[in-house]
């Protein structure tokens, strides 16, 4: 399901690839584009439950307004 909505192959999503290949092969899509990290640390967060989910996106948004503030 993430992977669906992320438009990477399941494999690609498990395991990661090489970094310079794209996961879907579309090179001139800079929105297909997530890096392996990225796209992990999102499958990571929908393994947390929903408490935890809340408070990870909280902190992030906090990251995000210190570090706009800047």
């Amino acid at each position: 399901m993430i992977a669906q909505w992320l438009g990477v192959p399941a494999e690609w999503l498990r395991f990661g690839g090489p970094e310079s290949a794209t996961p879907n092969g579309d090179a001139g899509s800079a929105l297909s584009r997530f890096e392996s990290a990225d796209v992990k640390l999102i499958a990571d967060l929908q393994r947390l439950d929903e408490h935890h989910r809340q408070i990870a996106r909280e902190f992030i948004r906090m990251l995000v307004r210190v570090n706009y503030q800047k």
